[in-house]
């Protein structure tokens, strides 16, 4: 097996049931035996889907294995039970499913049924990736323009969504507004970077970040300079854990302190119109001759 930026080998090719896939530079293959669930996980990842002929090959597994008795779906889904096992992988516990993953976190095996388990696995691979680098998987939204991004988090409602939506309407570049990928680009201070991932709308693309930041609403729209604490308690409670121990969360805490130490932390107060996408584009060319 090959790690992170390695050559690829003969193990880490993808089997004819195989889905590959990068997020945020992480390489997957996505085994699947089930012809319907491989259908359906091409449609949800068709933009971050690589061809098996690319070089560089698979750095990380997931295969996905039917339960000889499948457990009845919930009606409403929770968070799975995640523990780490002394020889240091990951066992995830949810109401219909149970997974495994490695404690390099390049192997990974789900059983249960349908798409969930599979997401919900492969977004734990990718936080605990992002997390080795420093970074984070944030619930977001983020918007790009001429190479340089900015990240927004809140609660329900605050208006990710909305602002993804007038940003895409005004023809800026929307990076995601579900689940965002942010990490360092090498010792500090020396930047970071951010990535869309395919969850609701989202695109294989990569920016400079320049601003993290919270949202909020108002007749007019303006930017706001913010303090670092008040946009970190928001971007902490928006961070994926990748696993519920002292460990996990200490790395949290680093890497959102390291963030909000190198990146301006700010507030984007707007309104439901074109005002909102013109203020972020004004800042973000602003921010290119700081």
């Amino acid at each position: 097996m090959s790690g992170p930026g390695g050559g690829g080998s003969s193990d880490d090719t993808p089997p004819a049931t195989g889905v590959r896939l990068r997020i945020a530079g992480l390489t997957v293959a996505v085994e699947v035996a089930d012809a319907g669930l491989r259908g359906s996980l091409r449609r949800l990842f068709s933009r971050f889907l690589i061809p098996d002929s690319e070089d560089g090959g698979a750095v990380a597994l997931l295969q996905a294995v039917a339960p000889e008795v499948a457990r009845p779906a919930p009606v409403t889904r929770e968070l799975p039970r995640v523990q780490r096992a002394p020889e240091g992988s990951l066992r995830l516990e949810g109401e219909d499913y149970s997974a495994t993953i490695s404690a390099d976190g390049l192997r990974a095996s789900v059983v249960g049924t349908g798409r969930f388990p599979v997401e919900t696995v492969l977004k734990v691979m990718l936080a605990g990736a992002l997390a080795r680098r420093g970074g984070l998987l944030v619930h977001g939204v983020a918007v790009a323009h001429q190479g340089r991004a900015a990240l927004f988090v809140g609660h329900s409602g605050a208006g990710k969504s909305t602002l993804g939506a007038l940003w895409a309407n005004a023809g800026g570049e929307l990076l995601s507004d579900e689940l965002v990928a942010v990490w360092p680009v090498g010792p500090a201070p020396s930047g970071w970077q951010v990535a869309g991932t395919p969850w609701n709308v989202g695109v294989p693309s990569e920016a400079r970040l320049m601003a993290v930041g919270t949202l909020a609403w108002d007749a007019g729209s303006r930017w706001e300079s913010q303090a670092a604490g008040d946009v970190g308690r928001m971007l902490l409670l928006n961070a994926l854990l990748p696993e519920a121990t002292a460990a996990g969360r200490g790395g949290m805490m680093v890497a959102a302190g390291r963030l909000l130490s190198e990146v301006s932390p700010v507030r984007l107060v707007f309104a439901r119109d074109a005002s909102a996408a013109a203020v972020v584009r004004s800042a973000l060319e602003a921010a290119g001759h700081g």
